[in-house]
């Protein structure tokens, strides 16, 4: 009997350090929300020119990116991360991929049209939407987006923002932040940290 009870013991040891358990690991470059933010109503328009708000969200994870499509640097180098952090995403688990969310802070020059053909560049299932500059106020008010407009005269203008990733939850509120730069394995990995934290925290089998 108790050479049974050794043996038993023995296996369900080895069994505790050969099955997969949960990387409970923080985030290596994204920061947790303590609790998640709720984020302010914005009409968008989406990018077949139609109103979309944030309840559009709601029912998975997303990642959301502020940019505009004229942008010489900062918003092509972090789609690409984006593009890339998805691919790897459905590579190690197709059952956990967000969605992208590109929002244009430029919404004067940037139509739906040009939106959707700028995102479709990196990843076909990329969302781009905007919205007019009063509209989407409130927003990067709450997200604390920073962008700055800076004129040249007869019109011309740049914009400079900030290359930060925002976790959305399947509430549509903010759950997690990712500062940039950004590397495209990282993300990756923090994004399934920070689902798999707020799936535990919330008790819910969301995607």
């Amino acid at each position: 009997m108790l050479r049974v009870l050794v043996v038993s013991l023995v296996a369900l040891v080895a069994a505790m350090f050969l099955l997969p358990h949960p990387d409970r690991s923080p985030p290596a470059d994204a920061t947790l929300l303590p609790q998640p933010l709720a984020l302010p109503p914005v009409e968008l328009v989406d990018a077949s020119g139609s109103p979309m708000d944030l309840d559009a969200l709601r029912g998975r994870f997303s990642l959301m990116f502020f940019g505009f499509t004229n942008c010489p640097d900062v918003c092509p180098l972090t789609l690409k991360v984006l593009a890339d952090a998805r691919a790897e995403l459905v590579r190690r688990a197709p059952q956990a991929v967000p969605q992208v969310v590109f929002v244009s802070v430029d919404p004067a020059r940037d139509t739906p049209q040009q939106i959707a053909a700028y995102v479709s560049n990196f990843d076909s299932a990329f969302v781009g939407v905007t919205a007019a500059d009063e509209r989407l106020a409130p927003l990067l008010k709450a997200l604390g987006v920073t962008v700055e407009k800076h004129h040249h005269g007869a019109g011309a203008y740049s914009i400079v923002h900030n290359s930060t990733v925002y976790v959305i939850g399947p509430e549509a509120e903010l759950i997690a932040v990712a500062s940039g730069p950004h590397d495209a394995a990282t993300l990756a990995s923090d994004f399934l940290k920070i689902r798999q934290h707020y799936r535990a925290a919330h008790r819910t089998p969301a995607a």
